[in-house]
C-alpha cells in the first residue's frame, strides 16, 4: 500500500501539514478558480511554488507521476485534438498558434490536478470534511454534513481505486494482455473487472457503516488559523495577482 501515499494521506510534519484544512481548501478553490484566465507568468508562478511545495512535504514526484499517468494520457489526447487541424484531405496540419494555446490549456489542468493531490497528500480526510462542514454550512439549501461525508468518502476511495487499478494492470500483463492490439478491447477488459471490484469495495463500506452504526452526527475536529495560514493566504494572493500580466 506504499504505492497510495501520493494520493492517500501521508502524515508529517511539514508547514503544509500543519495549515488549517481550511485554508489549503481555500486556496485550491480560488486558485483553480483563477486559472481559466492566467498566463504565462501565472503558471510558471503556481508551478514553482507547488514544486517547492511538493518537496516540502516529502512527496516524490516519480511517485506522482505515476499515479496520474493516465490523466497525462489524457492532456496528451486534448493536446492532439486541439492542435492537429486536418485540411485539404487527411493530410494533418499542426498549428504553432494552436500549439501554444492547448499547451496553456493543459498546463492549467495539470496544475489543478496538481494542486488537489497536494491537498489530499497533506490533509487527514476527517479535517477534510470538517472543512467542507465549516464552508458549506451558511447555505441554508444543501445538508453540510451529508456533502461533507460524500466528499470523505471519494478521498478515502480514490486512493483504494488507483490501486485497485494498478493490481489488475499489473495482472493483465502477466497475462499478456499486450499481444492484444485493440485498445478498445483491451479498455474494455481492463474496465469491466475494476468497475466490478469498486463496486465490491462500496458495499462492503456500507455495510461496515451500518454494522457500526454510522451517524453523520459526528463530533468534529477542532480547527484554527495560525500565523503560518496568514502567510500561506498572503502567498496565494500574489500569486492570483500574476493573473494581470502576460
Amino acid at each position: 500500500m506504499d504505492e497510495l501515499s501520493t494520493i492517500g494521506f501521508a502524515p508529517g510534519q511539514s508547514p503544509l501539514h500543519q495549515l488549517d484544512p481550511r485554508t489549503k481548501q481555500a486556496l485550491l478553490m480560488g486558485l483553480s478558480a483563477i486559472s481559466p484566465w492566467g498566463r504565462l507568468t501565472f503558471l510558471v508562478s503556481l508551478s514553482v511554488v507547488i514544486l517547492l511545495s511538493f518537496r516540502a512535504a516529502g512527496i516524490r514526484l516519480s511517485r506522482l507521476i505515476g499515479d496520474i499517468r493516465y490523466f497525462l494520457l489524457f492532456l496528451l489526447f486534448v493536446f492532439v485534438v486541439r492542435t492537429v487541424t486536418f485540411s485539404g484531405g487527411w493530410i494533418p496540419n499542426i498549428s504553432v498558434e494552436l500549439a501554444g494555446e492547448a499547451l496553456m490549456v493543459c498546463w492549467r489542468l495539470l496544475m489543478v490536478v496538481s494542486m488537489g493531490a497536494l491537498l489530499m497528500a497533506t490533509t487527514r480526510a476527517a479535517d477534510i470534511r470538517a472543512a467542507l462542514v465549516w464552508y458549506l454550512k451558511p447555505i441554508p439549501v444543501v445538508d453540510e454534513k451529508m456533502a461533507a461525508t460524500m466528499v470523505g468518502l471519494v478521498v478515502r476511495f480514490l486512493p483504494v481505486i488507483l490501486f485497485q487499478a494498478a493490481e489488475i494492470s499489473d495482472a493483465q500483463r502477466a497475462r499478456g494482455i499486450e499481444r492484444r492490439k485493440n485498445p478498445l478491447s483491451r479498455l474494455m477488459i481492463f474496465s469491466l473487472p475494476l468497475f466490478r471490484r469498486v463496486f465490491l469495495s462500496a458495499d462492503e463500506l456500507v455495510a461496515a457503516m451500518q454494522a457500526r452504526c454510522y451517524s453523520e452526527h459526528r463530533t468534529l475536529p477542532d480547527l484554527s488559523f495560525s500565523r503560518h495560514d496568514g502567510l500561506a493566504i498572503g502567498a496565494g494572493i500574489l500569486i492570483s495577482l500574476t493573473v494581470l500580466f502576460p
